[in-house]
């Protein structure tokens, strides 16, 4: 015996013994606050699978509209370049009328510079005679009887016209 033996006050009780008891009651109680995490967890993963779906479902929807606005910009741009081509042949077609006006004026200019030529080189050859005017009792067809008229045309009127 030792001397601490002696001192009266808190002894070394022995330890308990691990009953199976004690140790399912542990292993239940660890096994539903496990359970508690995983159905939290659980419910958490739901929740996050639900938003994800919600997002791709949006997505989608943006996805649908965007290929619908795609087909529009398409369907105007196919539109717009059909237009662009009936121009661009209606472009070609006047630049051809206006090279044919091009061609058919150029080719008068040159056919009325001939013409001015040839008039020019007439004006210098050949003098045209300046007429004089003179008064009506001086002109050559003048008469004095009024009752003839001369012919004209080669109709013979020496004969007086009868009277009515």
């Amino acid at each position: 015996m030792t001397f601490t033996d002696l001192i009266p006050g808190r002894r070394d009780r022995k330890k308990p013994r691990h009953r199976a008891d004690d140790r399912i009651a542990e292993l239940t109680a660890d096994y539903e606050q496990q359970l508690a995490e995983l159905r939290d967890e659980n419910v958490r993963l739901h929740h996050f699978k639900a938003e994800a779906d919600d997002f791709f479902m949006i997505q989608a929807a943006y996805v649908t509209g965007l290929e619908d606005d795609k087909r529009e910009l398409q369907q105007r741009l196919a539109d717009e370049q059909g237009a662009r081509a009936v121009a661009d042949a209606d472009v070609e077609a006047r630049d051809r009328w206006v090279r044919d006006l091009e061609i058919k004026v150029a080719d008068l200019e040159r056919r009325l510079d001939v013409r001015k030529l040839a008039e020019s080189a007439v004006a210098i050859t050949q003098p045209i005679p300046v007429i004089t005017p003179v008064p009506l009792h001086q002109a050559p067809f003048a008469t004095t009887n009024p009752g003839r008229v001369p012919g004209s045309w080669g109709v013979k009127d020496d004969e007086p016209e009868p009277a009515a």
